[in-house]
């Protein structure tokens, strides 16, 4: 018995032994692991303060001495030359072209290819700015990576060096990728500078069913208000579904439409006569103001809320205009919504 209980105590004790030694070990990678990684932060820090000051001493017309870039300053040199180019012309980021090549980023960014999807994302935009035609056809399969982030970096990329042939691309895949943020598309198709953008946009609308349609003309009107007007016009116009419908009133933005606009404020959907109402006060005159009055006794809250802010709006109409409006109303619900809207008014909240 003594025995068996000894035999017991120096297992108990090897084991805690090999768990604390297990510990401690994995303490002291841990602590490594943490010390490679402030380092490799303290290099590319320094590797993006130097190369930054390069870049700028170029942009100044200075002549300086650029050398091959070394393995380890890769990563500071492409984020210093990505955040140059997002803030210069396309004037100024041509200037740091040279400075580029002869740093040989084309080399050190093609190796970046292969890495993680921070490091492809980098990589990419670097090799997007350099605008050479040489990596348009290595970039193009990363269009269909299964990171958004480094899809829609490749996106931007192949439209920096070569837009037609980029939009081309990139437009027929909005449709396809339900991962991509409308905002980063967005901003994509904003930056394109030759207009290839809105013709693969004009395009695809011709093909577009109901639910791409709408989808593709807010983009449409993010990037040229002027061309999306007729677009949303003849939608407008169309036998489209009240969701389409409540869409293209969100975006109507000329005066000419206040017609077309005033037929659906007696929709027998809610949020479509709320639409209505609010793109009337965006597009109205002061004699909309009766069209917009009957919707204060509108059965929906939201609808009667939208009419009273679109009323505050109108031309010529002010707080003293609408608080004389709201002693007319006969519904208590009404006065109420008036009521509202005007405190939020004198609290200078916008809705």
């Amino acid at each position: 018995m003594a025995t068996h209980g000894a035999t017991l105590l120096t297992v108990a004790y090897w084991v805690a032994s090999l768990t604390l030694l297990l510990a401690a070990t994995l303490l002291m990678l841990i602590v490594l692991l943490r010390v490679r990684s402030q380092r490799r932060e303290l290099r590319d820090k320094r590797a993006l303060q130097h190369w930054t000051q390069v870049m700028r001493h170029t942009l100044a017309g200075e002549q300086v001495p650029v050398r091959r870039l070394a393995r380890d300053e890769v990563a500071g040199f492409i984020e210093a030359w990505n955040a140059a180019h997002e803030s210069l012309s396309r004037p100024d980021s041509a200037r740091l072209l040279p400075l580029g090549h002869r740093a040989c980023l084309m080399d050190a960014a093609r190796q970046m290819l292969s890495g993680n999807y921070h490091d492809r994302a980098m990589a990419i935009m670097a090799l997007g700015h350099l605008r050479d035609p040489r990596v348009f056809d290595e970039l193009v399969p990363f269009l269909k990576d299964h990171s958004p982030i480094v899809s829609l970096c490749a996106a931007y990329a192949l439209g920096k060096v070569d837009p037609p042939q980029a939009m081309a691309m990139f437009v027929p895949m909005i449709m396809e990728r339900d991962d991509w943020m409308p905002g980063n598309v967005a901003r994509i198709l904003a930056r394109n500078e030759d207009g290839s953008a809105i013709r693969e946009l004009d395009n695809a609308l011709l093909h577009a069913n109901t639910g791409t349609m709408v989808k593709l003309v807010r983009f449409l009107a993010d990037i040229d208000p002027g061309h999306a007007a007729g677009v949303i016009r003849r939608l407008l116009d169309s036998a489209l579904d009240d969701h389409a419908i409540s869409v293209c009133l969100q975006l109507v933005s000329e005066k000419q439409d206040r017609e077309r606009v005033a037929g659906f404020l007696d929709s027998s959907r809610w949020h479509v006569r709320m639409h209505a109402a609010a793109a009337l006060g965006r597009i109205g005159e002061a004699a909309d103001s009766h069209r917009l009055e009957p919707l204060l006794a509108d059965k929906v809250w939201w609808v009667r809320y939208r009419a009273a802010q679109a009323l505050l709006a109108l031309p010529g109409m002010d707080a003293l205009a609408l608080r004389r409006l709201q002693q007319r109303q006969t519904d208590a619900f009404g006065r109420d919504i008036i009521d509202q809207v005007l405190g939020e008014h004198d609290l200078g909240i916008v809705a």
